[in-house]
């Protein structure tokens, strides 16, 4: 049954406003995913705050020039399931490759802050550490001087104490030779 023109009107807004939204929009084939399938994944990627969508290309094509971001025409070719990252990039590319590994299915592309990425450069998103990694590491290079600071600190502390006991012993030794 045919989309009325009224509804491809709210899909473009909602995909336009969505778009606006995104830090990443992976671009990737389905043919030959069950709809069960395509649902799991959904519901996987919900959990990470990011979205699939299965729109016509025609739409994405509005959408895309709605929203003021390139139009990848060549990626727009063929059925096209379109992935929103809202928060985190490299969890939800690392979990669509996953998924798309057992199906000899590879991502199309993708747009990223106003850039096509396209084959391995797409593909090299999955490879990202998460938005929680990069967190980790920026918090333990904040944190290491003042680590390294605490080490020679405490060095210093524990050498004067060292010294203390070598000579309380000494002086033990002195005491009991008496």
């Amino acid at each position: 049954m045919p989309v009325s023109r009224e509804r491809k009107e709210e899909i473009v807004a909602k995909l336009a406003e969505d778009l606006g939204k995104a830090q990443a929009i992976i671009l990737t084939d389905y043919r030959g995913v069950p709809t069960a399938e395509l649902a799991k994944l959904r519901l996987d990627l919900r959990g990470m705050q990011s979205g699939l969508h299965v729109v016509k290309n025609t739409l994405v094509e509005l959408a895309l020039k709605r929203a003021g971001m390139p139009v990848p025409e060549d990626l727009l070719q063929g059925p096209t399931a379109m992935a929103f990252c809202y928060r985190d990039i490299a969890g939800p590319a690392r979990a669509i490759n996953e998924f798309l590994k057992d199906k000899n299915i590879k991502i199309k592309g993708a747009i990223l802050g106003g850039s096509i990425l396209r084959g391995a450069e797409a593909n090299a998103l999955a490879n990202l550490p998460t938005r929680d990694q990069l967190f980790g590491r920026l918090l333990g290079t904040l944190n290491a001087p003042g680590t390294q600071v605490a080490g020679v600190v405490a060095s210093g502390i524990r050498q004067v104490l060292y010294l203390l006991k070598a000579r309380a012993e000494q002086l033990e030794k002195q005491g009991a030779a008496a």
